[in-house]
């Protein structure tokens, strides 16, 4: 229990410091009494995790800023009558401040006034591995490293949280329907769950928490929740089965009447392809209201399109392609982008329909609805204020944007891995996306990224999948493996080979496909460009000729080195030998938090301030580097 401090108590907390600071697992300091979790033996190494937030006074808008999540993500729980947050997050194993375990990486923009001690446990609840550092100063970026866990299996997940006053371990366990068992399993270093002190930091291992609910003492959800909902469910799902038996019955009775009552429909739809889409709108109506998925797409009326967007004003155009076009609108208080598709691109349509209304991602562009009319198919997504990764790659300043620096690309491509692994193994189905490119990738006002445009997804097993084989070739040029374009294959492999042009993009800001200097009327491949850095016997020397210049040499050499052996893995010419996309999210969450490390390095040198960078003389720097840019993470900061 967490008690008053007494001689024997402060000897204890002196010996169990100590302790943990000789331990293999690494200690940040002894007045923290925290440790990450490790993973060096856990073949899971990314998965979904839940940081308990203790009410400090932030909105939730507040929090959702700091942690860099949306405030979807954000659950409220009470605790003895408090509203604290449980907060889920991307965890990742991978080495901060020279220490291995779990982690969850994000960034804080230093205000005047902050002091380490306030930024740590004010906002972040005490969880972020500081690594020593002593001093923080305004208009810094400071790097976070909160600590987050993984367990084997689907079932349960882990929420990181933070001893509170009068907290006893079975309270614990029982405000997140935990168990002492297993908190004493993540938690070795505790000899005696009767004796926790705040402060200190434990892993919690949870079933996938349901609501949360207050029992009478206001101590947290009450397990009798569960014993309940073991009753409830079982008669939920037999009444389900009852339901869809009765819908299946009653759809084949129909079948069977329209087929006696006009043999020819099929044959007169068939002649139309306008029929064909509208008799698909109705049966996804149809579909819509029989769903009992609590989630899916809303269906907009055609003339609240049309105002949201007055008229299809050209005005509102954003964007323009073989689809169709993009317009800005507004629905309601909502700014939303309305995809205009024709009714011949019905396929397209139903494809992004059927993936976007099942995928919920951070990192994937969310479908809020769709419509119909005019002779016009109407997707309405999100809006994302700041376009795609290409106009902020090729030529940026053309468009109105800065370059982006080091670190906010790195962001932007762990970003995008994870929109794409989610889809590749984290729905209950596994998609391919088929054209991921970086004008497929959106970046919102914090140069965070998503996926976009699922027009070519194409649902895929999980197993077998060599033998998905496509009709026809789809696609971007620049973008396609050798066995899509010579055996029309198409397998998660797929994506993996055209995430690593973009990681090529990401490096030299070149296109997919450029024009060769030697022979102006053929064009080449980045392919080839990335392939030849290491074909060379000096593969760094090779690797700085081709780094965009719009980064003015602000690089940690040995990063973007990384990140150029990532994209060349992913472009091996034999789908096999590709990494999954799992690895690459936790290889790039590794070279984020170095980046980010680099870039505080940099903090105490001489520099001076020019605008949009912080420079710094090239003279005795063991990193070789020139700059800082003032965009770090996606995460803009005002000077």
């Amino acid at each position: 229990m967490a008690k008053m401090i007494s001689t024997t108590h402060i000897f204890l907390l002196f010996s169990l410091s100590v302790f943990f600071t000789g331990s293999d697992s690494g200690v940040v300091s002894r007045e923290s009494r925290m440790y990450p979790l490790s993973c060096s033996n856990n073949p899971i190494k990314s998965c979904n995790s839940y940081l308990y937030h203790i009410s400090n006074g932030l909105s939730e808008q507040d929090i959702a800023k700091y942690y860099s999540v949306q405030t979807s993500q954000i659950e409220p729980i009470k605790r003895r009558g408090v509203e604290d947050y449980l907060i889920r997050v991307p965890c990742s194993c991978g080495v901060a401040n020279g220490t291995s375990g779990y982690f969850y990486g994000t960034a804080y923009d230093v205000k005047a006034g902050d002091t380490l001690f306030e930024v740590t446990n004010e906002i972040y609840s005490g969880q972020a591995l500081t690594g020593g550092k002593a001093d923080i100063f305004a208009g810094e970026t400071l790097p976070i490293h909160l600590l987050c866990g993984c367990l084997n299996g689907n079932v349960e997940e882990v929420v990181t949280y933070t001893v509170q006053e009068n907290d006893t371990a079975s309270g614990i366990a029982d405000l997140l329907s935990s168990t002492l068992a297993g908190i004493k399993k993540l938690n070795t270093k505790l000899e005696d769950l009767g004796f926790i002190d705040v402060g200190w930091v434990l892993f919690v291992p949870i079933i996938n928490p349901g609501p949360m609910v207050e029992d009478s003492n206001g101590s947290g959800k009450k397990r009798t929740l569960w014993i309940a909902l073991g009753i409830v469910i079982p008669v939920i799902i037999l009444g389900t089965a009852a339901i869809l038996v009765y819908l299946y019955r009653r759809r084949k009775l129909q079948e069977s009447q329209t087929n006696v009552e006009d043999p020819k429909a099929k044959t007169n739809i068939g002649a139309n392809s306008k029929s064909v889409a509208s008799l698909k709108i109705q049966s996804l109506r149809r579909e819509s209201q029989e769903n009992f998925e609590a989630e899916r797409p809303v269906i907009f009326g055609f003339d609240e399109i049309q105002a949201a967007t007055a008229y299809f004003d050209e005005s509102r155009k954003i964007g323009e392609g073989g689809y169709g076009s993009v317009y800005f609108g507004v629905l309601g208080e909502q700014e939303v982008a309305i995809k205009k598709m024709k009714s011949s691109k019905s396929k397209e349509f139903f494809a992004e329909l059927k993936v976007l209304g099942k995928v919920h991602h951070i990192n994937v562009v969310e479908l809020i609805g769709y419509s119909t009319g005019d002779d016009h198919l109407y997707l309405v997504y999100e809006y994302v204020r700041n376009g795609s990764l290409s106009d902020h790659l090729h030529d940026p300043l053309l468009k109105g944007h800065q370059p982006l620096s080091w670190n906010a690309r790195a962001q932007i491509a762990l970003d995008a891995a994870r929109g794409i692994e989610y889809i590749h193994d984290h729905t209950k189905a596994r998609y391919v996306h088929r054209d991921i490119k970086t004008s497929n990738i959106l970046l919102d006002e914090g140069l965070r990224a998503k996926v976009a445009d699922f027009g070519l997804a194409k649902l895929v097993e999980r197993s077998n999948e060599e033998d998905c084989i496509a009709t026809r070739l789809v696609g971007t040029p620049g973008y396609l493996p050798p066995e899509s374009v010579l055996e029309l294959q198409m397998t998660s492999k797929t994506d993996v080979f055209a995430f690593g042009v973009v990681l090529g993009e990401l490096i030299t800001g070149l296109r997919a496909l450029i024009r060769d200097n030697r022979e102006p009327n053929k064009m080449k491949s980045l392919i080839s460009v990335i392939s030849s850095v290491f074909q060379e016997g000096e593969t760094e020397g090779a690797l700085e000729a081709i780094i965009d210049g719009n980064l003015k040499g602000s690089y940690p050499i040995e990063e973007v080195h990384k990140m150029a052996e990532i994209a060349f893995w992913c472009l091996s010419d034999e789908a096999v030998d590709r990494p999954e996309m799992h690895e690459i999210v936790v290889k790039l969450s590794q070279i984020l938090m170095s980046s980010l490390e680099w870039e505080a390095s940099l903090g105490g040198s001489s520099q001076v301030f020019t605008g949009i960078s912080w420079q710094r003389t090239r003279e005795d720097d063991p990193t070789r580097h020139l700059s800082i840019p003032r965009l770090l993470c996606g995460w803009a900061s005002a000077a």
